[in-house]
């Protein structure tokens, strides 16, 4: 996953890739404070962890359409020469059945991505500071 966040001088967006799923693990994985240096402006600037923020993954989301732009056509592929030449109806509802096996793994990996993405932006490392 990346996170992201912006230099303080040129407003440049600053990315940086882990594998951490939350501000905790990339906490205890990187720590929780991270340099940065933009590739702008050249100034290294130390954000803390709850400064950053995730986005949706492009890998991802190209993976995601990578199967379900090939799965498709070969779903009917292997499908159609099974049921030439048949007269069934219940063909019809075999066949859809068969086009959902990409349409659902697509949906599945965004989800999925999409669920990273929360959790890590929607609880902080420090939380809330409370004046006791």
């Amino acid at each position: 996953m990346k996170v992201y966040v912006k230099c303080p001088k040129c407003e440049n967006e600053l990315g940086y890739s882990t594998n951490a799923n939350t501000r905790v693990e990339f906490a205890m994985q990187d720590g929780e404070n991270k340099k940065l240096t933009c590739k702008n402006c050249g100034r290294t600037t130390d954000f803390h962890v709850d400064e950053l923020n995730a986005k949706e993954s492009n890998l991802a989301k190209f993976g995601a359409g990578l199967i379900f732009l090939i799965g498709t056509p070969l779903m009917f592929l292997f499908v159609s020469p099974i049921f030439t030449g048949s007269r069934n109806h219940y063909v019809i509802f075999i066949v859809g059945g068969f086009l959902l096996v990409p349409v659902v793994a697509y949906g599945i990996i965004k989800k999925q991505d999409q669920v990273r993405v929360s959790s890590f932006n929607r609880k902080k490392l420090k939380g809330r500071i409370h004046n006791i």
